[in-house]
């Protein structure tokens, strides 16, 4: 390994021959930035310190642990410092906070923002503190140069990091970006401009989806902070000791794709803000707060900055009429209970924008079972219009369980309706698949496959599929992270082989990177080889499932466990289920509440909820289903995966 001092040297020798190229002008230039950049920092310095957590470990009764020390704002002289959510990771005995003479006081919590990742502290000083202007006006456009500033270490060292304002509105509205390189030890520090004016606090975030963890993106070009303009509006509510949380709507859009131009509403959640201000499903949104939208995400993005109590007004279409409904946003609304009717639906294409939805297949024993028939059509749902399978199953999925809904279908070209009591996704597995899913006779074939920028070793077993050959896509998906270091993956498909043919389920087995883990950066890389096979068989892109071997009884828990759940919470967006063991180990990721565009399954091989891990009432009360799979078996586990595409 090279020598520290003489990686300085080189650097220093290569410095001196750009010296030896560069133009006056480019020195110039250069040591006016450095000196500006510097400047403005030690403008704010003053007011920034270094945050301590001291907290009991849950290891060990009585044992003190110490977090690594992050960065806060002043924002008052009587003592008040703003710092970001990563010092209330776990309960703390203490919160110290280091002033810039190095004195250190204890803090007590006054408030926090949940929905902006912020805190605000108190401590008693007798100390002289110089608190920052978050008041000031900035305009600062999008490429103009940032600077993140921090404390580190026992000498209270300043870290500074430059780049350029990235973005404006990210995180569904309510941040700005930059592509300072931001450690978590800068979390809770400025971000400023060259004049030393305070453009936002550093929060640890990232985007939704994009990783396992809030820290994961520290020191990627990627960091968010959120706009002084915007905390000095809700600092004085901080300061009154009242909590802030995101304002929730309870509309379900219609369109799978948010960026699709369709703001129509599919279903509105029970005992929402939406319901309580008169949204109906149906209606079409035509403006949030005056600002017109035409795509889902617009209205995403408005309504991202405003938290609950706040007042917002929807303009939506009805008919034939134009309405403003003014609807008051509430923290929360009951989690979902995902209903099942128990059928297997086509999308038959009429237009570019309508469907005729077809019953292909019943599930023995559900609601469906004797009452529905294989070629019915599907064309109303609670007197609402149905055009499209996505939208529909947004209605399943957001139905409210204490009532029955209302059907109407038709047959023979004769309307029915038929009020139908849905059952709940949850609970014991579907233990037949409908009589009339038929799976080819070929067979089914193993192969290797690689993704381009990725080390992993991944194989498949799937049905052949000749060029241009059109086959309806109905099959199930099941992608199957191993034990690191344990078995190939071409040997684990050949071993699933009969049973995935049996119960027309593709099955991709995939190995870590490195024989000894998984890593945070492969939560993505197993997305893409599910993409990846989607392509390569006519798969059904609902019934898609990642999964580990602890799915199947006798098989112990293992990493591959902890990375299952990992990949189905972040990568909510491809995968629809995961099937994992009851012992294992919760991954250290964020948990949202289950959506209705990407409602995910839980599959455990248990009997009785008695036996369910202590993590999983967590995952419930945020909506999460969980299917009890028994004494689960392979083919219990590939059934359950194949059935993720009906309703």
């Amino acid at each position: 390994m090279m020598n520290p001092l003489n990686n300085i040297a080189v650097l220093f020798c290569c410095w001196l021959a750009w010296q030896g190229t560069a133009t006056a002008d480019d020195v110039a230039y250069r040591k006016a930035m450095a000196q500006s950049v510097r400047a403005a920092a030690d403008h704010v310095l003053p007011s920034v310190v270094r945050v301590e957590v001291i907290g009991t470990s849950g290891e060990v009764k009585g044992e003190v642990e110490q977090d690594a020390p992050t960065s806060g704002l002043i924002v008052s002289d009587s003592g008040e410092i703003l710092v970001s959510s990563i010092v209330m990771r776990r309960p703390s005995a203490t919160i110290l906070v280091v002033l810039p003479d190095g004195s250190r006081s204890a803090a007590t919590l006054v408030a926090q923002d949940h929905h902006r990742d912020l805190v605000l502290l108190k401590i008693k000083t007798d100390a002289k503190l110089q608190p920052v202007d978050l008041s000031a006006p900035t305009d600062t456009p999008i490429g103009a140069t940032t600077i993140a500033v921090g404390r580190y270490g026992s000498k209270q060292s300043p870290m500074v990091s430059t780049g350029i304002l990235s973005a404006k509105g990210r995180l569904d509205g309510i941040a700005i970006q930059t592509d300072a390189r931001v450690t978590p030890a800068m979390y809770g520090g400025p971000l400023i401009d060259l004049y030393g004016n305070v453009l936002g606090v550093l929060i640890p975030a990232v985007a939704e989806g994009g990783a396992e963890d809030a820290t994961s993106w520290y020191d990627s070009g990627i960091a968010f902070a959120i706009p002084s303009d915007v905390i000095a509006k809700k600092l004085q509510r901080l300061r009154d000791g009242k909590d802030i949380k995101k304002g929730i709507i309870g509309i379900v859009a219609a369109s799978k794709d948010t960026n699709d131009t369709d703001t129509s509403i599919a279903a509105v959640r029970t005992r929402s803000a939406a319901e309580l201000a008169g949204v109906r499903a149906g209606d079409v949104v035509l403006s949030v707060q005056g600002t017109p939208v035409t795509r889902y995400q617009q209205i995403r993005q408005v309504l991202g900055s405003y938290d609950a109590e706040e007042t917002i007004t929807l303009k939506v279409k009805r008919g034939d009429q134009e309405l403003d409904i003014d609807v008051v946003l509430t923290d929360s609304i009951p989690p979902l209970q995902p209903q099942r009717l128990g059928v297997a639906i086509s999308e038959n294409r009429l237009d570019d924008d309508n469907y005729r939805l077809i019953i292909d297949a019943i599930i023995p024993g559900t609601a469906a079972d004797g009452l529905l028939k294989p070629g019915d059509q599907i064309t109303k749902f609670d007197g609402q219009d149905v055009d499209s399978l996505s939208s529909l199953r947004r209605k399943f999925i957001s139905a409210d369980p204490d009532r029955k809904v209302k059907l109407e279908f038709s047959r023979d070209s004769n309307l029915e309706t038929r009020e139908i009591d849905l059952s709940d996704v949850a609970g014991a597995a579907i233990e037949s698949l409908p009589a009339n899913w038929q799976v080819d006779d070929k067979e089914w074939e193993t192969s290797e496959i690689k993704l381009p920028d990725s080390a992993n070793v991944a194989a498949y077993v799937a049905p052949p599929v000749a060029e241009g050959e059109a086959l309806t896509k109905d099959l199930g998906l099941m992608v199957l992270l191993l034990e690191p270091g344990k078995e190939k993956p071409i040997d684990a498909v050949k071993s699933w082989q009969p049973s995935a043919k049996a119960l027309g389920v593709v099955v991709c087995a995939i190995a870590s990177e490195d024989a000894s883990r998984w890593q945070p950066k492969e939560l993505e890389v197993v997305a893409n080889f599910a993409s990846a096979m989607l392509k390569k068989a006519p798969i059904d892109s609902n019934a898609v499932a990642v999964t580990s071997m602890g799915a199947v009884t006798g098989t112990k828990a293992s990493a591959a466990d902890s990375m299952a759940l990992a990949v189905a919470f972040s990568q909510s967006e491809r995968f629809f289920g995961v099937a994992v063991a009851a012992e294992s180990r919760p991954p250290a990721v964020r948990l949202r509440q289950n959506e209705p565009s990407t409602s995910l399954q839980i599959f455990m091989p248990t009997s009785t909820k008695d036996e369910l891990p202590t993590w999983s009432a967590a995952v419930e009360q945020a909506g999460y289903p969980i299917i009890l799979g028994g004494n689960a078996k392979d083919k219990d586990v590939l059934r359950w995966v194949r059935l993720l595409q009906t309703l």
